[in-house]
């Protein structure tokens, strides 16, 4: 009964996360976001592997973290990129970038 509360945390988490993805257009808040939810589904993954191997949950778990950490970099090169240009973050004005 425990895992139903744990998912169900999850989803809260990862509704929090959707939630701020839509709620700005700063572009480094709305990584911050998609980090969030993708937090939230290693929870949701691993209470949802209940009577799996314990280290098949690991595997996957550490498949997520690397895919979030690959964002991450992915994220900070971008940032770099358009301090460096003279960018803004409001990803509204991003339409310079093509240019």
């Amino acid at each position: 009964m425990m895992w139903i509360l744990i998912v169900a945390l999850g989803f809260a988490i990862f509704g929090i996360g959707i939630a701020g993805v839509a709620a700005t257009r700063h572009f480094i808040v709305m990584m911050v976001s998609v980090e969030i939810a993708i937090g939230a589904s290693i929870i949701v993954s691993a209470a949802s592997f209940r009577y799996a191997a314990p280290g098949n949950i690991m595997l996957l778990m550490f498949t997520i973290w690397a895919v979030a950490s690959t964002e991450i970099i992915a994220a900070l090169a971008i940032y770099k990129f358009m301090s460096m240009h003279g960018i803004s973050m409001d990803i509204t004005k991003l339409s310079r970038i093509k240019d």
